[in-house]
């Protein structure tokens, strides 16, 4: 099960590479746009480009905050309560992301596949942009990050040796 969890985080941190060239992507038509509104020359697409990148952007970078438990908790309560409470709180915590997560990713794959399919476009005007790598970053990053979520399900209540993994790499864990 470790090699499994090995193979995750590697596929996690290469969506954070992938997200960090987008970055600099949307950067890049940032600084084209501005340069040449001030040289008077007409350049079409940023906004386009960048409404896209964004969705990318955040959703390939949802597993690896769902890994590195960055995702949004009131640690002051959960270390108010008793272990068996804070246990039960963190698994309930954990099957509300995969439900969330789970539904929006499924309910984003027909949109998906239908935007691949059809080869349907994004934009207004003179750019168009296609509107699938958007879609299917939606639903690769919230089904993987249902998938951290079981496994730190399996975590909270076992223990395994496997869930025990730490990664140097990863930021330190802090929560249940």
């Amino acid at each position: 099960m470790i090699k499994i969890l090995q193979g995750m985080d590697v596929a996690a941190r290469t969506m954070m590479v992938l997200t960090a060239f987008c970055a600099f992507g949307a950067s890049f038509f940032i600084f084209v746009e501005i340069s040449s509104r001030v040289l008077g020359i007409k350049f079409y697409g940023t906004a386009e480009y960048i409404r896209n990148l964004l969705i990318v952007i955040v959703f390939l970078q949802l597993p690896f905050a769902v890994r590195t438990r960055s995702m949004l908790a009131v640690d002051i309560f959960v270390h108010a309560l008793p272990k068996g409470a804070a246990k039960f709180v963190g698994v309930l915590g954990a099957v509300a992301g995969i439900i969330f997560f789970g539904a929006v990713g499924f309910g984003a794959l027909e949109p998906a596949i239908t935007a691949w399919v059809d080869n349907e476009m994004e934009g207004e005007g003179v750019v168009d942009v296609p509107a699938w790598p958007g879609r299917f970053s939606v639903v690769i990053g919230c089904w993987f990050a249902a998938l951290y979520y079981t496994l730190r399900i399996v975590e909270i209540l076992r223990d395994p040796p496997w869930a025990r993994y730490d990664d140097s790499s990863l930021p330190a864990q802090q929560h249940i």
